[in-house]
């Protein structure tokens, strides 16, 4: 078999070879002196220097460039940083004579394949333009491989979520076997949350179901804050068309993992509110286990999402309304503070959102929680400038505007008496 059978029968194409070096001479030896048909090339073309080279590159997409090291207008180790940086997979042979050693080097730290000291050895040429083009080739493959694999296992991910969600799978060594091949690793001491969001439907148009980019930007979007806010986030994923499912874990009491998910829950629906115009209800529950827990956990989520719309839009931990007594009014109200704690909003504005009087309305507050409605929304302010303190970098006067206080003194009094500690001591301490 000779080299050219050899090649082609490790692919059916021939490989691709660009030339790239400022002598005419040079170009002319390398692709008229050697039969490059026998080694399974194809020169598909020559420049005069990395400029000329790159667009030839880019046109071509060539598996081998061979290139000088010295050259006008772009030199070789600046062709290499282009190639790079337009993330074109093609090996490159460097050739550099006996004084230039020093940037073969570099071009090396650069990411050539190898490199060859003029005069260059014509078979040793051909033979390195073979042995590179063939890495390249298989490198090609792998990716691509590698690529429809990554592909398939987030097809395979999404799947098994969906079907511990629905309650399509309840074998819990198969569940396991599958956690194991995804490798899915939650700790045994970890809690997990289950969490969807829901879009209000009144919210989404026909049009919308239509612009399936704009489902994918809000899971972007979800991913973001969830990472915005160091929720250790195990899965998420669209379980209906106006519909996201999240799990989540931690090592936390639940009391802290919930008020973690509390805090996530708002921002998504005041940032996807602000970014794509949809009103958005988050619920929220603990799952039992990790097997058919899940089921359980995702159905009483979704339960909880559904509780919490009531117009406004909110988050709701499952059960909660059960546990605590509150009623519908006062959910919403306190909905209604988390999403507009930062305006100059009254028990008034708040009634009228939730359709009681004021005074009803201050009389549930104190009937289900012992608190005014100015306390709650007092504490929710101080709660957010809290966090702000710690995870911002605004100053004491701008965390005051930010959660509501329009005079920065009022906002510092306030915070000291809810805390034992200055805005600024706080700060400090968090350090």
């Amino acid at each position: 078999m000779d080299r050219q059978q050899w090649v082609m029968g490790e692919s059916d194409t021939m490989l691709k070879a660009l030339i790239v070096d400022d002598e005419y001479l040079v170009r002319t030896g390398i692709r008229e002196t050697i039969d490059w048909a026998e080694y399974g090339v194809e020169i598909i073309g020559d420049a005069s220097n990395g400029v000329e080279g790159l667009e030839l590159a880019l046109l071509h997409q060539p598996d081998v460039i061979v290139t000088d090291v010295r050259m006008p207008y772009m030199n070789g180790l600046e062709f290499l940083e282009k190639i790079k940086e337009h993330n074109l997979h093609c090996g490159v042979i460097v050739l550099s004579g006996y004084d230039e050693f020093q940037y073969a080097q570099e071009a090396l730290r650069h990411g050539a394949a190898s490199y060859l000291l003029k005069p260059v050895n014509i078979d040793e040429l051909a033979e390195t333009v073979q042995q590179i083009g063939r890495q390249t080739i298989e490198k090609r493959a792998n990716r691509m491989q590698f690529q429809k694999y990554k592909k398939e296992e987030s097809a395979i991910s999404s799947q098994f979520w969906l079907d511990l969600f629905y309650g399509r799978l309840s074998d819990t060594t198969l569940i396991q076997e599958k956690y194991d091949w995804l490798n899915i690793a939650i700790a045994p001491e970890d809690k997990l949350i289950a969490a969807v969001i829901s879009i209000i439907p009144d919210t989404v148009t026909a049009i919308d179901f239509v612009d399936q980019s704009k489902w994918s930007a809000i899971e972007q979007q979800i991913r973001q804050i969830l990472n915005n806010h160091s929720v250790n986030t195990i899965a998420v994923l669209q379980s209906a068309p106006t519909e996201w499912t999240v799990i989540t874990a931690s090592s936390l009491p639940i009391i802290d993992f919930a008020s973690t998910m509390y805090t996530f829950g708002y921002a998504v629906i005041k940032e996807i509110k602000d970014s794509a115009g949809f009103q958005l209800t988050v619920g929220f529950t603990e799952a039992a286990d990790r097997y058919t827990g899940i089921h359980t956990a995702f159905v009483k989520a979704r339960e909880a999402a559904r509780k919490s719309i009531s117009g406004l839009g909110g988050v709701l931990f499952e059960s909660e309304n059960e546990r605590s007594g509150s009623r519908r009014e006062v959910r919403d109200a306190l909905a209604y503070i988390r999403l507009h704690y930062a305006d100059n909003i009254t028990a008034d504005m708040v009634a009228e959102k939730v359709h009681v009087s004021p005074t009803h309305l201050m009389h549930l507050f104190r009937k289900d929680l012992n608190k005014t409605f100015y306390e709650c929304l007092t504490e929710y302010r101080i709660d957010e400038a809290k966090r702000l303190l710690r995870y911002s970098s605004y100053r004491v006067y701008e965390v005051g505007l930010h959660v509501g206080f329009g005079d920065s003194k009022y906002f510092s009094q306030i915070f000291r008496k809810m805390t034992g500690m200055s805005p600024s001591e706080y700060a400090k301490y968090q350090q």
